[in-house]
């Protein structure tokens, strides 16, 4: 994991191919006076509700095209908040934000993000795509839910969640991850290309064959051998 010294470093680095990124960026006084391994990030002004409709239920396997197929715009309805205004989120609702900051990794760094507890300790529960690719570029979308008991006012430009940074194996630029390019928050479709769920929806009781850690060989697994 990076240092608030080696954080600096890439910060400032002459190099493209070795610089971190942020859009705004963070006064370096700042990172190196925290003395940590993380950098804050801020709530940025475009948030995306859920809208309650009579929908009984969607399906996170992904839905076949076609007229009654549930859609982004259906689902859900887009805010823009000013700065020096609040966005309120109610007990038991959720809502997507996404970061102020810009961010774009070099190939070489990774890195994770998770909420800031002093919120959560409110009942402000933050999630984001938290695991970030080499290469990701553009702003996190934040997943925010009121799990407390009382309404939540929040307010873009205040410290929202950190990013810790740690190194990877440097990688071809290709690896960009689902969620590089956004500015604004968006549902992500869910991804049905994946053959052995596909097999097992057409054929519950269908052997599927898995690789063991510690052996090259395939083994039967019954999808009746468990609970």
């Amino acid at each position: 994991m990076l240092s608030a010294e080696e954080i600096l470093e890439r910060m400032e680095s002459e190099a493209p191919d070795e610089r971190l990124t942020l859009v705004p960026k963070p006064p370096l006084d700042v990172v190196a006076s925290r003395a940590g391994t993380s950098i804050d990030l801020r709530l940025g002004r475009w948030f995306r509700a859920f809208k309650q409709t009579r929908t009984n239920s969607v399906a996170l396997i992904g839905a076949a095209p076609g007229p009654a197929a549930p859609t982004e715009s259906s689902r859900t309805k887009e805010h823009f908040v000013p700065f020096g205004e609040s966005y309120v989120i109610h007990p038991g609702r959720f809502a997507l934000g996404v970061t102020l900051e810009w961010l774009k990794l070099p190939g070489d760094l990774s890195g994770y993000v998770t909420g800031k507890s002093s919120l959560g300790r409110h009942g402000l529960v933050i999630e984001t795509a938290a695991g970030l690719h080499p290469h990701f570029s553009g702003c996190l979308t934040l997943e925010l839910a009121n799990v407390g008991e009382v309404p939540l006012e929040i307010y873009p430009g205040m410290k929202i969640c950190q990013i810790f940074l740690h190194r990877a194996r440097p990688q071809a630029a290709r690896s960009r991850g689902a969620f590089s390019g956004r500015r604004k928050p968006a549902l992500s479709p869910p991804d049905r290309n994946d053959p052995i769920f596909e097999r097992l929806l057409m054929d519950p009781f269908a052997p599927v064959a898995v690789m063991p850690d510690d052996d090259e060989t395939a083994m039967e697994v019954d999808s009746e051998g468990e609970d």
